[in-house]
């Protein structure tokens, strides 16, 4: 079945169970696009409008995706990875109450992505005995977007297990070739970016695209709120009192061409140099959220911009999700194109 076949079956059935004219469930997977600035594709849209619709059925459909594929919202997703990275288990305190986290990043030959691991899913570190290089899959689980704007995957109710690659014929990248290949950071001009780079540019922004950058979040997990019955509800708490992140987006340019950028939660309060709450307060005072931009003067100035470069399936174009942002160092700068002369010499 092809993409366009598979997203019109989803809208088919979305009509169906829930009593929704065709035509207002395309209206609405447009509407979510365009509310989350398009990070998300049409098939991965139709999932969160059928899940806030409360169509549960869609939500047991195998996902057998390349990491690469992920999109936010997707349930009952089977990946198979290598690990790359293994981190520290983190201890911390939510409501009184301890907690746990530890985090892989596991990957194909087509990226790489975090999974998120909680409480006493970390056992199966111990269990397995997990190591970096090793291969795992990751059975029913779940995709969200984490507070950067990256791809996380998450075990939930599904199953995460050790697999021997001579077994199961897997044909993966070696663990130092997905390193070198998705965490290097390298600075690249605008027009030489390709889908997939992880890397670095110095760009002024020329233009912020004028958009309500606040969205409401469960504040025990950071996932996004959704409204339902004039209440605000978690999908794994519940009712709760939301928090609120920012996302921000507009237009970089180099002197070699130009990208759109999209800055999440912490990074965006960095190019503003300024907090969500102080810049919420603005627009409560102005009765108007897109009155931020008018507060803000950013226009014309240089940034180091480091960030995973993606096509928005939305507009079809590139675009640079942003993961660090720093203004120019102009000693450090000069340092580094001497440094580069001297080599070339």
């Amino acid at each position: 079945m092809s993409s366009d076949e598979s997203l019109e079956k989803l809208i088919e059935t979305i009509s169906k169970h829930s009593n929704t004219p065709i035509e207002t469930v395309r209206k609405m997977i447009e509407d979510k696009q365009d509310e989350l600035s398009g990070l998300v594709s049409e098939e991965g849209a139709a999932y969160i409008v059928a899940r806030e619709l409360g169509i549960s059925l869609l939500k047991e459909t195998k996902r057998q995706l390349k990491i690469k594929n992920l999109v936010t919202g997707l349930r009952s997703v089977d990946i198979v990875g290598r690990i790359v990275n293994i981190s520290e288990t983190r201890d911390f305190e939510r409501n009184g109450k301890p907690g746990q986290v530890a985090n892989l990043v596991v990957g194909d030959e087509t990226g790489v992505a975090r999974l998120s691991m909680w409480n006493e899913e970390i056992d199966k570190i111990k269990e397995f005995g997990l190591v970096e290089g090793e291969t795992v899959k990751l059975s029913g689980g779940y995709v969200k977007m984490d507070n950067r704007g990256n791809i996380e995957l998450r075990i939930g109710r599904g199953k995460l297990e050790k697999i021997d690659e001579k077994i199961d014929v897997i044909d993966l990248p070696s663990k130092e070739n997905m390193k070198e290949q998705f965490e290097t950071i390298r600075r690249r001009p605008i027009d030489e970016l390709k889908d997939g780079d992880y890397g670095e540019i110095k760009a002024c922004m020329v233009q912020m695209f004028r958009r309500n950058p606040f969205f409401e979040v469960c504040p025990q997990c950071g996932s996004r709120a959704k409204l339902l019955n004039e209440k605000w509800a978690c999908d794994e708490h519940g009712d709760v009192q939301p928090g609120h992140r920012m996302v921000v987006s507009g237009v970089a340019d180099d002197g070699n061409g130009n990208i759109r950028v999209v800055f999440f939660s912490e990074v965006a309060e960095k190019l503003f140099g300024k907090t969500t709450d102080e810049l919420k307060k603005i627009g409560e005072r102005e009765m108007d959220a897109l009155k931020i931009y008018d507060h803000i003067n950013i226009l014309g100035d240089e940034f180091i911009l480091t960030g995973r470069v993606k096509q928005n399936s939305y507009t079809e174009k590139l675009e640079m999700v942003v993961n660090e942002i720093a203004k120019v160092d102009v000693k450090k700068e000069i340092n580094n194109l001497l440094s580069e002369l001297e080599v070339k010499e």
